[in-house]
């Protein structure tokens, strides 16, 4: 049932009230107030009623209608088994929405990458296996374009093959243009492809942040507008786009213009999540020098310095340009692995600062990245005590703003050092009154790098930190501020990554609490001896360990830790604290907690795991698990690595703790990788689809991408023709 807010209650209350004649209204006030009571009961039930039909008013269309009303317009199209419970943001809303789009034009190719992308939300493209098939050639029917042999000299086509140099499979599936010979096993047998019956349809389920905005200016810093610090690379020469120094790969930024409804556009290259290739990269270059010279068009920008970003001349592909002799300042940007190297002339060059522009591509968003964190904010601050779902006071007594460009009612800060150090001063300058639920926001407003020599603070007591990467976008009254919901907090926690470089240090009193949300923290995280209650991790990538320290200051025994989307290189708790709670993490290293209780859930553990109990669920616990006490909780649907002591276990791999089991897979295990811990496809079964909701086992669970596969080939299974073989492939 629909729920009212105050004032339409006290509208309907008032409707009533205004149809009785005023004799009864001031007889029931000198009797007690018996009918008004009445009345108060009955508006609020009209109100109610109201408000309900006004649903059903909006349930007329499948763009505004309720979530409860959407199997109810599908029954009515026909559309049977409705795929729910995916994890997509907007459910299958698209897909009853465009199905009778999609019946007009049943049996086409591009009606299944449209389906297809309704169902599992991501890009999709579908293939006619027998239009790359190996064919002779007949003077009635001319098929040069499919040659028997693969021509060693077209690199362009070489690339789309779907290998790499070392042969090993690339991300780029469905776009390989080579012509093959038949192979006579089916499609749907999941080991032929290449058959007159055999369509395919390739899910690409990797999503595109980007790092910077096109439109920027260049700023003091140069790192206005979002743009990043490039990394110079110990060995070898040259600058990473990644700031960490990872090798990672560039995308294309996706495009911003839908599809038309009703378009029989097909998805190519430029529409899909995919690596940019050299040679894309070099005609995206090659057309922006012919026609456009404005560096706002490209895909990538570099800034030398605070100056203005280069121009497409002075930007170069490794190994398919030469430089330009006609460049002062040019660079040479390798889109495989992200790398540039500058040059001044035709000669090396070392600039001080490289400012960067630039996409790249992740699975699932998880630690720091680009991408909107509004509703899991929203969560950290509960689990902080700094929402009503946590009992905790709202209240932001003062704020500093750290970074280029930064604006709102926020105190700028030089260094994230100095503005831990004002928060600190305000929140010691309240008296013990204003203390309780009194939070102090330390916001860093762009994606610089940031060496920091000391970063730590000290929280009086029942007081809050608050160290997020946000920006302000109008002007608050800090006082006014409230954490109720994203939209009024003041800060908008979306589109930005910072880099802090050095180790963290936060301690508080008895009730403190600290949350850091949306980081990107080379170094460890220390907690201080102390009584901190709570520390909240965020969307963070923490290249270090998290460490709580134990000392003549206390122990810290009743912090409680909860990590969420976030990647740890391990955990170390010499102290007594009372939980450690990871949800949706990747802790690639060892957790060490012998006197914390431990609770897991869609974790990946590439390390030992060493608590007092344990509570599991969904996990892929890579190493071998240590439970002291293995009368308390339980591991369910989770993997364990050989040699564990876990207490009772269900549905888990292996059945028993000791028990032979198979390993699990990953797509890859190198931490710049956009498939970062991914399990692959021939990974065993049972992980594979062993999670608690029948998807994989680990910090990808939450995506559903097994319940997703298997929704898609049976929606798409009424648009294919007649006597074809549908294969779900490449995902």
């Amino acid at each position: 049932m629909s729920t009212t807010e105050p004032a339409v209650r006290a509208q309907s209350l008032e409707l009533l009230r205004s149809r009785l004649p005023s004799h009864l209204l001031a007889r029931d006030a000198e009797s007690g107030g018996f009918l008004g009571r009445l009345l108060d009961a009955v508006a609020g039930e009209l109100a109610l009623l109201e408000a309900d039909l006004e649903d059903l008013y909006d349930a007329w269309f499948v763009e505004t209608c309720a979530d409860w009303t959407l199997p109810y317009l599908a029954d009515l199209i026909g559309l049977d088994d409705l795929p729910t419970g995916l994890g997509l943001p907007a459910g299958p809303r698209a897909l009853v929405a465009n199905t009778v789009t999609y019946r007009r034009r049943k049996g086409t190719v591009g009606v299944l990458e449209q389906v297809a992308q309704d169902i599992t939300g991501w890009p999709a493209r579908a293939v006619e296996f027998h239009r790359l098939l190996v064919t002779a050639t007949h003077t009635n029917h001319v098929h040069t374009d499919r040659p028997a042999t693969a021509s060693v000299r077209d690199a362009t086509r070489a690339e789309l093959c779907g290998l790499d140099l070392a042969g090993v499979r690339s991300l780029t599936p469905g776009l390989d243009p080579l012509a093959h010979t038949a192979d006579v096993r089916r499609i749907t047998s999941g080991r032929g492809r290449y058959g007159i019956p055999a369509v395919g349809v390739f899910p690409y389920p990797l999503q595109v942040h980007e790092i910077g905005r096109p439109d920027a200016a260049p700023g003091g810093t140069g790192t206005a507008d979002g743009w990043s610090r490039a990394r110079r690379r110990e060995a070898g020469g040259g600058w990473t786009f990644d700031p960490l120094g990872r090798l990672s790969p560039l995308f294309e930024p996706p495009p911003g213009d839908e599809r038309p409804e009703g378009s029989a556009a097909r998805n190519g290259e430029a529409e899909l999540p995919v690596p940019m290739r050299p040679r894309r990269l070099h005609r995206l270059l090659e057309t922006a020098r012919a026609r456009y010279p404005d560096p706002v068009l490209l895909p990538l920008g570099v800034r030398l310095g605070a100056d203005t970003a280069l121009p497409p001349h002075a930007i170069r592909v490794r190994g398919l340009e030469p430089l330009a002799p006609d460049q002062e300042r040019q660079v040479v940007v390798d889109p495989v692995d992200g790398t540039l190297t500058c040059y001044r002339g035709c000669e090396a060059d070392d600039p001080a600062d490289v400012f960067v522009r630039y996409a790249y591509g992740a699975l699932c968003d998880v630690g720091a990245g680009g991408h909107d964190r509004s509703a899991a904010h929203e969560r950290a601050l509960a689990l902080t005590g700094c929402s009503p779902a946590g009992g905790g006071v709202n209240r932001i007594v003062d704020g500093s703003s750290v970074g280029a460009g930064a604006a709102g009612p926020a105190t700028p800060a030089a260094t994230v050092g100095a503005a831990l150090i004002r928060a600190r001063t305000v929140l010691e300058g309240l008296s013990q009154d204003e203390r309780p639920g009194a939070g102090y926001v330390v916001s860093i407003t762009d994606n610089a790098t940031y060496q920091e020599s000391a970063m730590g603070v000290r929280l009086p007591d029942r007081t809050r930190l608050f160290l997020v990467a946000a920006q302000w976008p109008g002007e608050h009254t800090p006082g006014a501020m409230s954490l109720q919901a994203a939209e009024t907090v003041g800060y908008v926690p979306d589109g930005l990554r910072p880099h802090v470089r050095g180790t963290l240090t936060a301690a508080g009193g008895e009730g403190a609490g600290v949350l850091i949300d949306g980081l990107t923290i080379e170094g460890d995280l220390i907690v201080a001896t102390g009584r901190l209650d709570a520390l909240t991790l965020s969307h963070c990538t923490l290249t270090g360990r998290l460490r709580v320290e134990e000392g003549p200051d206390g122990n810290n025994g009743e912090l409680r830790i909860n990590v969420l989307r976030s990647v740890l290189g391990g955990v170390e708790l010499a102290a007594p604290a009372a939980l450690l709670c990871a949800s949706d993490c990747v802790i690639d290293g060892n957790v060490t907690a012998v006197e914390a209780h431990g609770s897991f859930e869609g974790c990946t553990v590439r390390g030992d795991v060493t608590v007092r109990s344990l509570d599991a669920a969904s996990c892929l616990l890579d190493g071998r698990v240590t439970a002291g006490d293995r009368q308390t909780g339980c591991v369910r649907f989770s993997y364990t690595g050989p040699g564990s002591r876990t207490p009772r276990r269900h549905q888990c791999v292996p059945a028993e703790a000791h028990g032979a089991a198979p390993e699990p897979r990953y797509a890859s295990v190198t931490p710049g990788s956009p498939l970062y811990l991914a399990l692959s496809r021939d990974c065993p079964e049972p992980i594979r689809t062993g999670a608690e909701n029948g998807a994989e086992m680990g910090v990808h669970q939450h995506l559903g991408r097994p319940l997703r596969l298997a929704a898609v080939e049976r929606g798409l299974t009424p648009y294919l023709p007649v006597q074809l073989d549908l294969g779900i492939c490449g995902s």
